[in-house]
């Protein structure tokens, strides 16, 4: 279990690193790309590198999967296999709209 919570540790504190970056670098597509609200992006952007590895070391991901639906999967992984290219390539932008619109949300 201990290698669990250490890969989780790691997977927190690359995600955090990342989101810091990209909040302190574009701030608008942050928003967007990790879903999360101006206040929450704030207190990230303005987290020291001893706040960032105290949050990462929880044993619980502070990051999470964005949607929570099978549509959404089977057009990002091409599970329904569509015949075409042009379909597939729909198909991708389908899932994008779908997931522009949606938050990440705590479970």
């Amino acid at each position: 279990m201990n290698r669990i919570a250490d890969e989780i540790r790691d997977l927190n504190i690359s995600f955090l690193m990342l989101a810091q970056k990209a909040i302190r670098t574009d701030k608008p597509q942050a928003l967007y790309r990790f879903g999360i609200s101006e206040h929450v992006a704030d207190l990230i952007s303005q987290m020291s590198p001893q706040q960032l590895v105290r949050v990462a070391s929880r044993n619980q991901s502070v990051c999470a999967l964005r949607f929570d639906d099978e549509l959404i999967w089977c057009l990002l992984s091409d599970t329904h296999a569509p015949s075409d290219q042009v379909a597939a390539n729909a198909d991708r932008l389908h899932a994008s709209v779908l997931m522009a619109g949606r938050r990440a949300v705590a479970a």
